[in-house]
């Protein structure tokens, strides 16, 4: 639906110049401006952040920073760079996902009324706010299955290496400790 606008073609019965009209209109920021009059708006581009986000904590790279990040690569991810954001993220896309489709489950029932707000009709609204909303929830739903997935394989400390030395076989040992009490014999 961005990317239909950003090129420049209708969707939902507005165009991308209404919709840049609208951010102008909204209040936008020059830089808000500059990217939606260039292609990707900026929702298109924290929408990248997010996926990005998703795939670092489903990928070796989200614990251990890989070769590409130059003065970075091979040490540990503190785990709360991806934790923070990424709690943050599930605990309000969630319930604002499941709400709003909630809602638009009663608008499109016609148990509830959907107002057109910027777009020229309901229905158009009502279109955008499905599209978006099963985006937002569902991206929700899987950053929180990554999240848990992430804090489970972080929590747990590393397993400390063996420091005993083990007897090669266990006849020496028993005849090395004298028939008794020591290690592997007795």
């Amino acid at each position: 639906m961005k990317q239909i606008w950003a090129l420049g073609d209708t969707f939902a019965g507005m165009s991308g110049a209404e919709m840049r009209r609208l951010s102008e209109r909204n209040g936008a920021s020059g830089i808000w401006l500059g990217l939606e009059s260039w292609g990707p708006d900026g929702t298109m581009l924290l929408a990248a952040l997010g996926v990005f986000l998703l795939w670092g904590l489903v990928r070796p790279w989200g614990q251990v920073f890989p070769r590409w990040t130059l003065f970075l690569r091979g040490r540990r991810v503190p785990r709360g760079l991806p934790l923070a954001p990424a709690l943050i993220g599930a605990a309000t896309l969630v319930p604002y996902g499941v709400l709003v489709l909630g809602y638009a489950a009663l608008a499109t029932s016609d148990v509830v009324t959907m107002r057109s707000g910027d777009f020229h009709s309901p229905h158009d609204a009502l279109v955008v706010t499905w599209i978006g909303m099963v985006a937002f929830a569902g991206y929700g739903a899987a950053l929180t299955v990554a999240t848990c997935s992430y804090w489970l394989r972080t929590c747990r400390p590393a397993p400390k290496p063996c420091t005993v030395a083990l007897p090669v076989d266990a006849r020496t040992t028993r005849n090395a400790g004298g028939g008794g009490g020591g290690a592997g014999g007795g």
